[in-house]
């Protein structure tokens, strides 16, 4: 069983999300209901009484109001809301600290390994992930509570305990192929190999007049086959916007009742790249998707209001990620890709004739993605510093200087949260073809992938 609660000895190292027996588990429980009612620890021979079962929803009630509290200490910490407004009112006049959110939710964590999962005769996994899905939850709060109290972690123990998995460990090897293979496609020019490789990327960014429509059109096109194997809620939208001076490229909101709204910022240059990823990993079959058949499959159809919010330091967002970035794959294998992708190099007035040497630049510098995750592990962990870091990326990540840098930024603002990007999609892909074959956008890939979508779900339970 995983274990997200942490030592109750204060002055060793929490524990959140390792292996520990499940009668570990359950003699943890049992001594902090002996503590809560004030008696004394149980000794190791004499059995403690139980504590008192508590329902799921209660637990799911529990977990929201702390998710809203901690954001209240977090900004940022709390990605979306649609939600009771009571319940963020009430987080609000209650001012809990970072050391009352993280007892709390260790004590709910303790008293749920205490209770059976709900029945639920229609689906008995559901309810069971349902259990697993909540006590991951909880146990990244209160590591994040942890770490708003000065506690610090490793790179790889910051992503266990946050998203309950961390990613693997790179080498300057790993990367050589992909970077080969770049320099043999990218035409032949001055400059390092980075320097040819966003030189090219420039060529196709969208012009800012034809932005607008170039943007319709891919999220129009990315709905076809998504809608052609999912059934999607009635009066779902995805509504896109221009804005400006904005910090980031894209910004996704859901904000309930099927909604979705993605600000982009135009004054920045916005390549056919991006616009590929913004109309499939952020809306169809990607973040929009997945949140709204949360809603309407969970919230409403099971009565679960844990995904009425979405904590972005949490392993929800390592299953988000991973799913929005494979979905893109599933949904254009080619020659569906290609011919996405000709669709859009017309609108926005390029030369369609270059789309199959475009696809496998982009594809190919895909291989080079995690070499990000790793120039923040070394980062993090102190073993570059910031200069030799942005050198890192460059050579490594083909970043310009002031990618370079605007990664360094992020880094330090968003640290491990960079696996579930190229990390996540590399898992869930592999869960997909291992349980729904290799074949790309078959049927059988598209149920497995529709389940993984739609149930609670773990990161490690995609191992």
């Amino acid at each position: 069983m995983l274990l997200a609660a942490c030592s109750v000895d204060r002055d060793k190292p929490l524990v959140f999300g390792t292996q520990r027996p499940a009668a570990a588990d359950q003699a943890a429980a049992e001594q902090q209901g002996d503590a809560d009612q004030g008696a004394a620890p149980a000794s190791t021979t004499a059995s403690a009484p139980h504590l008192a079962p508590i329902s799921m929803n209660e637990v799911a009630v529990a977990d929201v109001k702390l998710v809203l509290a901690l954001g209240e200490l977090d900004p940022g910490y709390v990605d979306a809301y649609y939600g009771p407004p009571e319940w963020r009112d009430q987080a609000r006049a209650d001012k809990l600290d970072a050391a009352q959110i993280e007892e709390q939710a260790q004590r709910l964590i303790q008293r749920m390994m205490a209770s059976p999962p709900e029945e639920l005769p229609s689906d008995p996994e559901l309810a069971v992930l349902r259990k697993s899905y909540l006590k991951n939850q909880l146990g990244s709060l209160s590591a994040r509570a942890a770490m708003l109290q000065g506690r610090k972690f490793s790179f790889d123990d910051e992503a266990l305990a946050l998203y309950d998995i961390a990613a693997p460990h790179y080498s300057e090897q790993d990367f050589q192929p992909a970077l080969k293979q770049l320099d043999a496609l990218l035409p032949k020019e001055p400059g390092t190999l980075a320097q040819r490789y966003n030189r090219y990327l420039d060529r196709y960014t969208v012009p800012k007049d034809k932005l607008a429509s170039v943007v319709r059109a891919a999220i129009g096109y990315a709905q076809l086959p998504v809608r052609a194997h999912l059934e999607l809620p009635q009066g779902e939208y995805y509504e896109p916007v221009l804005v400006g001076g904005r910090p980031w490229t894209a910004y996704n909101s859901y904000l309930g009742n099927f909604h979705s709204r993605i600000e982009i910022d135009a004054e920045q240059p916005v390549s056919i790249l991006r616009v590929l990823q913004l109309a499939t990993q952020e809306g169809y079959p990607g973040h929009h998707v997945y949140n709204s058949l949360m809603e309407k499959d969970l919230v409403r159809g099971q009565g679960w209001p844990e995904y009425q919010i979405h904590a972005l330091y949490s392993p929800q967002s390592f299953i988000a990620e991973g799913c929005a970035d494979f979905g893109a794959e599933l949904a254009f294998p080619e020659p569906l890709r290609l011919n996405f992708e000709r669709e859009l190099f017309d609108l926005a007035g390029f030369d369609s004739g270059q789309v199959e040497t475009y696809d496998r630049v982009v594809r190919t510098a895909r291989a080079l993605a995690p070499a990000t995750i790793e120039a923040a592990r070394r980062y993090l962990d102190g073993l570059m510093d910031a200069n030799s870091t942005a050198s890192w990326l460059q050579v490594y990540a083909l970043a310009t200087p002031e990618g370079a840098t605007q990664r360094l930024v992020f880094f330090d603002h968003y640290r491990s949260y960079v696996i579930n990007y190229s990390y996540g999609g590399e898992l869930v892909g592999r869960y997909v073809q291992a349980n729904g074959g290799a074949e790309a956008g078959s049927a059988a890939q598209w149920r497995v992938f529709t389940r993984l979508i739609s149930t609670p779900r773990v990161p490690t339970g995609l191992q």
